[in-house]
């Protein structure tokens, strides 16, 4: 076929290294684990860190870093075969979950952090 060109094995290996890794990661920070590894989560303070509800922040980012994973291998796929609509709906999964993860602890500012009274 005209224009159809397989993948090779080194695409195929970065295309599952990169996209199960954020998977296995999203599922590590939606459990409460790796989370020093979010950014600027490790170089809070206790008393900051206090301010946060810790595990609604995680099941977000979570939740977000595994669907960036299913963005990135749709996105990796797509490139490597081609492929711009699969491409382009990668692109928009990660850049949909980019900006519900800033917009999202924005609106719902209760649930992710904690005022004392």
């Amino acid at each position: 076929m005209k224009g159809v060109e397989s993948m090779n094995f080194f695409e195929i290996v970065l295309t599952l290294a990169i996209s199960l890794g954020a998977v296995v990661w999203g599922v590590n920070i939606y459990n409460q684990k790796g989370t020093w590894f979010l950014a600027g989560w490790n170089t809070m303070s206790k008393e900051e860190k206090a301010a946060y509800n810790e595990k609604a922040i995680c099941h977000l980012f979570g939740k977000c870093v595994v669907f960036c994973g299913i963005g990135a291998f749709l996105l990796l796929y797509g490139s490597f075969n081609h492929n711009d609509y699969i491409l382009c709906v990668g692109l928009g999964i990660i850049a949909i979950m980019i900006i519900l993860s800033i917009i999202i602890p924005k609106i719902n500012s209760k649930k992710y952090r904690q005022y004392k009274s």
